[in-house]
């Protein structure tokens, strides 16, 4: 299992119907996904998350900064923060987990927090659609299980905020305190001094 970023030299690893999709940032009118995918990673750099298992794709996350996505501010609920980064779509393998989307999101909180950045949002739906390989809008329980909140709602959608500014991050090679506690009690193992007989 990786977990990549999604800028234009991958997006041919991107699941079929997202290498040319371009709603967010044109709606119905055509755009080259390529050169929007070109000026974009100039200025902001990767713009989405690749889910990876034995050279396939499981899942994706697109986002970037709501400016970079003008058709999201057509949506109900909207129009999203301008402080914010965008979390757009996912499109998720359908025999893949569903813990490959808060993967993805939880990838997409980490990388955005370590930019420096403050936010992020995304439009969501409480509908359940456990047959949906396409997450358009995102599912509500799923961004609330990881502290995204409403800021405004219309409808069933609704546009939910991560405040990244309270997140701290962890480094990967840190072992956890579980790891820590086994650790301790294999050491107090070892320690003992057998009964005698």
């Amino acid at each position: 299992m990786a977990i990549t970023s999604l800028v234009r030299a991958s997006l041919h690893e991107a699941p079929e119907p997202c290498r040319a999709c371009t709603w967010w940032q044109a709606g119905a009118r055509g755009l080259d996904k390529e050169r929007w995918a070109g000026g974009i990673e100039g200025r902001f750099g990767a713009w989405g998350m690749l889910y990876r298992e034995d050279e396939r794709t499981l899942g994706i996350v697109q986002y970037g900064p709501s400016a970079d996505f003008p058709y999201a501010r057509r949506l109900p609920a909207g129009p999203p923060s301008r402080d914010a980064v965008l979390i757009t779509c996912a499109l998720i393998d359908p025999s893949a987990g569903p813990w490959v989307v808060q993967r993805l999101l939880l990838a997409v909180a980490g990388e955005t927090r370590d930019r420096g950045l403050i936010a992020l949002e995304a439009y969501a739906t409480p509908i359940e659609r456990p047959d949906a390989p396409h997450l358009v809008p995102l599912p509500r329980a799923e961004l609330e299980d990881i502290g995204f909140v409403p800021v405004r709602e219309d409808g069933d959608i609704a546009l939910m905020r991560l405040d990244l500014r309270g997140l701290i991050t962890v480094p990967a090679s840190k072992p956890s305190l579980l790891d820590r506690v086994r650790e301790e009690i294999a050491e107090r193992r070892a320690k003992r001094v057998p009964a005698r007989s």
